[in-house]
């Protein structure tokens, strides 16, 4: 009888050591997500391979608001900056730290990009694809360009988030630079699911009726307190 019920604790350690272990493998895979990086690599989910040995890292022009991000020099006057956060309260400090660094910087708008026309040589696409991409255009001395956030590209059950910025080296942001097309060939080449939107009340304007949210009109909007409602 003894025997037998040392063989019983023995059976019921060894099947709960078996559960923990598996609990504990497989867990960190259901939250990240089956068959998808680590978060570390996660940051380079939407960058061209050709593009992993450009890195900059870390962002030469924003501030740190992931610990998982990295710049890459895009071309010799475009750059690409990314960052990643598998936590949505992560995603919201992170938006609104980012706004904050570029309203006090440079100026930023709302605008949107024609997919349609800027990728048209890029066919990866169906009819219920998005023709115009919502982005945050961002305009300082060091750098301009257009922001945009992809939300569980997934699937919902999923938390995952990137907040991604294709920019020149320079104030100018001509017609011709070739920004709007790299993000349009960039949406056709990678993004196979979520939600793409511009960067969350970046835009003052929204709330007070200001035309162009300069860095002059947030310098006087901080000083009157309105701005508290808006960061």
């Amino acid at each position: 009888m003894l025997k037998t019920k040392h063989k019983k604790i023995i059976f019921v350690a060894a099947v709960s050591l078996i559960l923990f272990a598996t609990v504990y493998t497989f867990l960190p895979m259901i939250a990240i997500g089956p068959g998808l990086p680590e978060p570390e690599d996660m940051v380079y989910w939407y960058v061209p391979d050709y593009l992993k040995d450009n890195k900059l890292d870390p962002s030469p022009y924003f501030p740190a608001i992931s610990q998982y991000s990295d710049s890459m020099n895009y071309t010799s006057k475009t750059i690409m900056t990314v960052w990643y956060f598998d936590d949505s309260d992560d995603l919201e400090k992170g938006e609104k730290e980012l706004c904050r660094y570029l309203r006090e910087h440079g100026d930023v708008f709302s605008d949107t990009i024609d997919i349609t026309e800027e990728g048209q040589d890029y066919k990866n696409k169906t009819d219920l694809s998005p023709t115009n991409l919502n982005v945050t255009r961002y305009e300082s001395e060091e750098t301009s360009g257009y922001f945009e956030v992809i939300v569980k590209p997934f699937g919902d059950g999923l938390d995952h988030y990137f907040i991604i910025y294709y920019g020149t080296k320079g104030k100018t942001l001509k017609e011709n630079n070739g920004i709007k097309e790299t993000v349009a060939k960039q949406y056709h080449r990678g993004y196979k699911g979520g939600h793409i939107r511009a960067l969350n009340n970046c835009i003052a304007d929204q709330n007070t009726g200001i035309i162009n949210n300069s860095k002059e009109d947030y310098k006087q909007l901080l000083s009157t307190g309105i701005l508290g409602t808006l960061s």
